[in-house]
C-alpha cells in the first residue's frame, strides 16, 4: 500500500515538470510567412483565328504581370517559358501563368474561325452529241479565293476544273480553296438535236411457208457513221444491217448512228415464194377377179425441197409415203407438200379396172371352142362355167393340168384334145400369172 502511494506521487511530480518545460517553448517553432500573400498575377493575351472552322492553325499569345519569372501552361498541360501556343483549333482554352515562387494566375481565351469568303463557281458547257452520247463536258473555274481544286461528286478533288465524258444530265461542281472553304454551282449537259436518219430495209422471202431462210437487208444514211442495227426491239446492236435465218413474219429494224441517234422502220414483211412443184401419178388399176381395193396411186415429184409429204382427197393429214394403196375403182385427188411447206394444187388420178389381157382373152377363146359344150350353160359340168371370167382365173391350174398335161385325163374328154398350137398359149398365160389382165 505504501509502495503504490509512492508511485502515484512520482507520476504526479513528473507531469508537473513536463508541463513547466512545454510552457517555456522547448521543442515548438513559428510558421514562415506566405510568399503569395498580397501577390496578384494577371494574365492577358491575344488570339489568332483559324483559317476555317475545321483548321488547326489558330494561336494564343499570352503574357502575365504582377510578378516575375513566369512559365505558362495550356489547359493544365506542360509548362513552357513562352506564352505563345500555336496549332489550335476552334475552341475555349485556359492559360495559367506561374511565377518563380509558384504563385499563379489564369485567364480564358476563345479561338474562333476566320469566316470563309464567298466562292463563286462558273463554267462553260459542251453539250453531248446525242441523247445517248457521253461526250459532253463542263469546264469550271472559281473566284473569291485562291488555290482551288474541283470535284464532281464532292469527294474526289482534282486540280483542273475540266470534266469530260459526260452524258445528258445535271452535275454539281464544287470548288475548294487552300483553306478548305467551298463553293459550288450546278450545270446541265444537254444533247444536240439528232439529224434525220433515212433507214431502208429490204426483205427477202423464204422458200416456203415453214422455211427459215428469209432475210432483211437494212441500210442507213443521214447520220454519223458507223451505224449499228437492231431487230424487233432488241437491245443488242450489230454492225451489219443484214438479218438472216428469218421465218415468215412481220419485223421491225432500228438503226443507230455513231452518236446514238436512231431511226426505225416497222412492218417489214418477210413472206414466202414457193418454187414450181410438178407431181405426176402412176396408176395401178384393180384387176377383175381379185380384191376390189387392189388399186394404187404412186406419186413422183419434180421441183421443191425434199422430203415431200402427200395427202389424198383434200385430207389435212399428210403421209411420208408417196403411194396410196388399197384403192377401189374411182377418181382421186392428191396434194404434195415439200419440206418448206409449199403445196401443189390438187391433182386428179383415176383408178380403173384393168381390161382383160391378151393372153387371158386367147385362153378364154380356146376354152370356148373346146370346153364350153360341157362347162357352160345353166348346168355346167362339175359346176365350172368357163364362160365366166373369174371361173377361168380360179381354175387356171386345173385347166393346164387337163388341157395341156392330160392329168388325170385330157380335156375335153371326148373328141380331139386341144391343139398343139393352143396348148402353148395356155402355158404362157399360166406362166404370166394366170390373171385376168395378163398379156
Amino acid at each position: 500500500m505504501r509502495k503504490l502511494s509512492t508511485l502515484v506521487l512520482l507520476a504526479f511530480v513528473f507531469a508537473i515538470l513536463l508541463f513547466i518545460s512545454c510552457s517555456k517553448g522547448g521543442g515548438g517553432s513559428t510558421p514562415p510567412p506566405n510568399p503569395c500573400a498580397g501577390v496578384a498575377i494577371t494574365v492577358t493575351g491575344t488570339t489568332t483565328a483559324t483559317s476555317t472552322a475545321t483548321a488547326t492553325n489558330g494561336s494564343i499569345n499570352a503574357s502575365a504581370s504582377g510578378s516575375s519569372g513566369f512559365t505558362y501552361s495550356l489547359n493544365g498541360g506542360t509548362a513552357q517559358t513562352s506564352g505563345t501556343f500555336s496549332n489550335l483549333g476552334v475552341g475555349s482554352y485556359t492559360i495559367t501563368a506561374k511565377d518563380a515562387n509558384g504563385c499563379t494566375g489564369s485567364a480564358s481565351f476563345n479561338v474562333t474561325a476566320t469566316p470563309c469568303p464567298t466562292i463563286t463557281v462558273t463554267g462553260t458547257i459542251t453539250q453531248a452529241s446525242s441523247p445517248t452520247a457521253t461526250n459532253g463536258a463542263i469546264n469550271a473555274s472559281a473566284a473569291g479565293s485562291t488555290g482551288f481544286t474541283y470535284s464532281r461528286d464532292g469527294v474526289t478533288f482534282q486540280a483542273s476544273g475540266s470534266f469530260t465524258g459526260l452524258g445528258v444530265g445535271s452535275y454539281t461542281i464544287t470548288a475548294k480553296d487552300v483553306n478548305g472553304c467551298t463553293g459550288n454551282a450546278t450545270f446541265s449537259v444537254t444533247a444536240a438535236t439528232c439529224p434525220t436518219i433515212s433507214l431502208t430495209a429490204t426483205p427477202t422471202n423464204t422458200s416456203g411457208p415453214t422455211a427459215t431462210n428469209g432475210s432483211i437487208n437494212a441500210s442507213a444514211t443521214g447520220g454519223a457513221t458507223p451505224y449499228t442495227f437492231s431487230k424487233d426491239g432488241g437491245t443488242t446492236f450489230q454492225a451489219s444491217g443484214t438479218f438472216s435465218n428469218l421465218a415468215v413474219g412481220n419485223y421491225s429494224v432500228v438503226a443507230k448512228d455513231a452518236n446514238g441517234c436512231i431511226s426505225a422502220v416497222s412492218n417489214i414483211v418477210v413472206g414466202s415464194t414457193c418454187p414450181t412443184i410438178t407431181p405426176s401419178a402412176t396408176i395401178t388399176n384393180t384387176i377383175k377377179c381379185e380384191a376390189a381395193n387392189g388399186g394404187a396411186i404412186s406419186i413422183s415429184v419434180v421441183g421443191g425441197a425434199t422430203p415431200f409429204t402427200y395427202s389424198k382427197d383434200g385430207g389435212a393429214t399428210f403421209q411420208a409415203s408417196n403411194i396410196f394403196s388399197l384403192l377401189t375403182v374411182g377418181n382421186y385427188s392428191y396434194v404434195v407438200k415439200d419440206a418448206n411447206g409449199c403445196t401443189t394444187t390438187p391433182n386428179n388420178a383415176t383408178v380403173a379396172q384393168a381390161p382383160a389381157g391378151t393372153l387371158f382373152s386367147q385362153v378364154k377363146t380356146i376354152l370356148a371352142n373346146n370346153c364350153v359344150s360341157c362347162h357352160g350353160g345353166p348346168f355346167p359340168q362339175n359346176g365350172l362355167n368357163f364362160t365366166d371370167d373369174c371361173t377361168i382365173v380360179g381354175q387356171a391350174a386345173r385347166i393346164k393340168a387337163r388341157a395341156v398335161d392330160f392329168n388325170p385325163s385330157q380335156m375335153p374328154p371326148a373328141g380331139p384334145p386341144i391343139s398343139t398350137t393352143d396348148r402353148p398359149t395356155i402355158v404362157n398365160w399360166i406362166n404370166a400369172g394366170g390373171k385376168h389382165n395378163n398379156y
